[in-house]
């Protein structure tokens, strides 16, 4: 009963219990998810949009974005209540210190919650350098050095296998193809750009080809942002006489090598690449006619569609809208956004972006104890699962050849291989 003196005790003690109840379920609601919605989830990206890869950087930008839209028209983050990926670029022109000057910026300015990129090693190594230091998951798809998952960071996870793994299996497909075509491949030449990823593919390549017994007759290094004319360069490994020469090149230096091997009347046996310039789409548009019967290292391929059960569907789609296949680089980045996207999944179980600090945290966790099967990815992958340093333990590569047809086809390993492989290469003057 209310008086002349005010509430009485036990109405008082009631609404007390009310206040109490509604601030409990408050509390309920937002640890399941409710409270204010969150609408939108920045993810950081830095790319090479601008300078010599900029091919590149807009190759690797249709492979994000695409999954991106696959992700928020199935309903988004469903945890976060269909909270829309929202990808924020950042561009590194081809430079580490720009690429590290822009993580910060995405990182202090736009308030990501986790970065993807950067592609080149280099880059990748400062960008990965400013998320350890802000503790900001970042989630790498496509750099291959094998230094990046060996410092020991908290905050780095890698997707794809990296170059001291591809060495090996190109040692497993030279010996395959010298005991398939008779051990006419035993003089081994490297030509690689000079940055953390050349370099490193280099070394690897160098440990792993004189373990098994071959016989590496000549190096040259190049400096990829400089060089206008390989004339030397290719001179150099003709007059080693290599049977197979290893190339390590981005887009630009990958066209000129091509070009100037047929210039120059260079005829090795087998040219086998690291991948990287050589299946840019505008890699295969330019060399043409030139650059049939190149092997490339890969993670993946148009012509798996009947060997993967998810690859044929996406990369429909995905032609339709751009007019290209997913190529390496496209493919391993759409992937790395589903990636990502699982990881986003279970932190918005465990805490909100409301709360960036725990959020990260959350999605680093969830990224550290991830364990994604095969049949959910469209790589030639046992799945996806990092080890204490951040890597990507079920990933491999496969070989292909760019046939007459203008188009890579898988020939390695065998249980993928969708043709035979031409070796040794047509010589130049048999071409026609």
């Amino acid at each position: 009963m209310v008086g002349r003196r005010g509430i009485s005790k036990s109405l008082l003690a009631a609404l007390i219990v009310i206040i109490v109840i509604i601030i409990v379920g408050a509390a309920v609601l937002l640890m399941q998810g409710g409270g204010p919605s969150v609408k939108e989830v920045k993810v950081g990206v830095v790319l090479p949009l601008s300078g010599k890869l900029a091919e590149t950087g807009a190759d690797l930008k249709r492979g994000l974005e695409f999954a991106v839209e696959q992700i928020n028209s199935a309903g988004g983050i469903k945890s976060l209540g269909g909270a829309k990926i929202v990808l924020v670029y950042g561009d590194s022109a081809g430079k580490p210190e720009t690429g590290a000057a822009e993580a910060e910026r995405l990182i202090t300015e736009e308030k990501v919650v986790a970065m993807l990129g950067s592609y080149q090693s280099a880059v990748t190594k400062t960008v990965s350098e400013v998320c350890e230091k802000y503790k900001v998951p970042m989630l790498n798809p496509e750099s291959t050095s094998p230094t990046l998952t060996a410092r020991g960071y908290k905050w780095f996870f890698r997707t794809t296998p990296h170059d001291e793994m591809f060495a090996k299996q190109h040692v497993d497909f030279v010996n395959w193809l010298n005991k398939k075509y008779g051990n006419q491949i035993k003089r081994i030449a490297i030509i690689h750009e000079d940055t953390e990823w050349g370099t490193k593919t280099a070394e690897a390549w160098k440990k792993y080809f004189s373990q098994a017994g071959y016989q590496i007759v000549k190096v040259v290094s190049y400096h990829a942002a400089t060089i206008t004319s390989m004339d030397s360069e290719v001179d150099t490994l003709k007059a080693a006489n290599p049977d197979l020469v290893l190339v390590a090149s981005y887009v630009q230096d990958a066209i000129l090598f091509v070009q100037t091997i047929k210039q120059r009347n260079f005829n090795p046996k087998a040219i086998l690449a690291q991948d990287a310039g050589f299946i840019n789409p505008s890699y295969v548009q330019q060399v043409g006619k030139a650059g049939f019967y190149i092997f490339s290292r890969e993670v993946f391929n148009w012509d798996l569609g009947n060997k993967i059960p998810k690859l044929k569907e996406v990369n429909d789609a995905y032609k339709k809208k751009y007019g290209v296949d997913l190529d390496g680089n496209s493919a391993r980045d759409y992937t790395g956004v589903w990636v990502l996207y699982y990881a986003l999944e279970e932190a918005g179980k465990k805490a909100k972006p409301t709360d960036l600090e725990a959020f990260r945290k959350a999605i680093r966790d969830a990224l550290a104890s991830l364990n994604i099967p095969g049949s959910e990815l469209i790589m030639p992958w046992k799945g996806v699962k990092f080890d204490q340093n951040g890597q990507n333990i079920l990933g491999q590569g496969i070989v292909v050849q760019m046939m007459k047809d203008g188009k890579y086809h898988t020939v390695y390993p065998e249980d993928f291989a969708t043709t035979e492989p031409v070796f040794p290469m047509p010589k130049w003057s048999e071409r026609g």
